[in-house]
């Protein structure tokens, strides 16, 4: 497999806040915790409710063809994890990225500098390939986050039901 067709070994990010790597099986219990919560799973149309350790240990093996991969976000000097953030190769020619963050840590800036700094990794990683996002209009948060960090609506309709899609054109304002 060649290394723009695979999300595996997904490099580790810092921030000056943040640490952000991909997760793996010992995070499972963290990611189970914070995904399990209605605020989470009611949004994310794939998260079943209640999120189970088992949902999480499948969704970080997920189908083990590295064009999927999830990237755990954590505030340096904390041990919980704080957000996540799906990858995922479509095609030849676009990545998706979409993000779930702890609903008690929302609206502090950990979505749009956590997505801000993966856009730049995968820019590096991946600079043949179309950057995308997929949002619910009535997502209101989500949707001017995604506009902040420079992607842009098309109104065309995602692959999730009742999305949008989004094309990142690269200016984050």
């Amino acid at each position: 497999m060649r290394p723009k067709d695979t999300l595996k070994k997904f490099p580790e990010i810092q921030t000056p806040r943040l640490l952000i790597k991909a997760l793996s099986g010992n995070d499972a219990a963290a990611l189970q915790k914070l995904t399990n919560h209605p605020e989470i799973t009611d949004i994310v149309h794939f998260l079943p409710t209640p999120f189970t350790m088992l949902d999480a240990q499948k969704l970080i093996t997920g189908e083990d063809n590295g064009r999927d991969q999830f990237i755990g976000v954590w505030m340096h000097g904390h041990d919980e994890l704080t957000a996540v953030i799906g990858t995922h190769l479509h095609n030849e020619c676009e990545i998706e990225v979409g993000y779930w963050v702890h609903p008690a840590q929302q609206r502090q800036g950990i979505a749009r500098e956590s997505v801000a700094a993966l856009l730049a990794k995968l820019v590096d990683i991946f600079p043949e390939r179309q950057i995308i996002a997929e949002c619910r209009p009535e997502n209101q948060p989500s949707w001017q986050l995604l506009e902040k960090l420079g992607f842009k609506a098309t109104r065309d309709p995602g692959q999730r039901p009742g999305r949008y899609r989004f094309i990142w054109k690269g200016k984050i304002s």
